[in-house]
């Protein structure tokens, strides 16, 4: 994957309620010939948030940190909320990415909360217990080693984020065909309710691409089962042509 020595970038984007720290075993362990930065998207884990809670604003960020780090070519890893920033990255651009892997991200077409959850979601801010169950429910078979750490970030998120996320996947959205002929990876778990597999499947097939459906594990499946999620993706990595 490395051509006379030289690294790829990998550079993986986390979720709603999350940070970088979803990615310590990328990061700790990085594909052979790649290296792996796991940026805090604005308002997690102590990054500013100057501006309006949008998936545009966030891939704004994200193209502007690509600048500053000097990335080039890369290829964007996005999970939940982090897939739709990726896939809004990559619609502006394709010919700027090596490729895609999206992990229980969220559908093309946004993804509406119902409005009666909306109360709930603000409840997260100041009801520990609730956070952590919610957080809980996203390991069906078993929390990954390091909860207590992704339950502090969890809990640090910005306050405008709660409810600002939700809004603004529901008012967002994507056209497949901009994403035409970018090599891209499709994943999700078998146990997930949120992306639940039918809307990996559907994802999947818009973009013209396989699905990956990991039995008996949930939203979290990266973090869940993280050997099965290296072997997946190192997998693709493999196949990408070098730039």
């Amino acid at each position: 994957m490395s051509d006379g020595g030289v690294t790829r970038t990998l550079v993986a984007l986390h979720g709603n309620f999350a940070s970088s720290r979803w990615w310590v075993d990328l990061l700790a362990a990085p594909p052979a010939g790649w290296r792996v930065f796991a940026p805090d998207l604005p308002g997690f884990a102590g990054t500013p948030h100057p501006g309006p809670v949008s998936i545009g604003a966030y891939a704004d960020w994200v193209q502007d940190w690509l600048r500053a780090q000097g990335v080039t070519r890369p290829v964007l890893l996005g999970h939940s909320l982090g897939g739709a920033v990726a896939l809004e990255v990559a619609a502006r651009g394709p010919q700027a990415l090596s490729g895609l892997v999206l992990a229980a991200s969220a559908p093309l077409t946004g993804l509406v909360t119902p409005q009666e959850h909306y109360p709930v979601l603000e409840l997260l801010r100041t009801t520990p217990a609730l956070l952590e169950a919610s957080l809980g429910a996203l390991f069906p078979s078993g929390r990954p080693a390091n909860f207590a750490d992704l339950l502090t970030d969890g809990a640090n998120m910005a306050a405008t984020h709660y409810s600002g996320n939700a809004r603004a996947l529901a008012d967002w959205q994507v056209d497949a065909a901009r994403l035409a002929g970018l090599p891209t990876l499709v994943l999700g778990g078998e146990l997930d309710a949120l992306i639940t597999p039918d809307l990996v499947r559907a994802q999947a097939a818009a973009l013209g691409s396989a699905a990956t459906v990991l039995p008996g594990r949930g939203h979290g499946f990266p973090q869940e089962d993280p050997a099965a999620f290296r072997a997946l993706l190192e997998g693709f990595l493999t196949t990408l042509p070098t730039p």
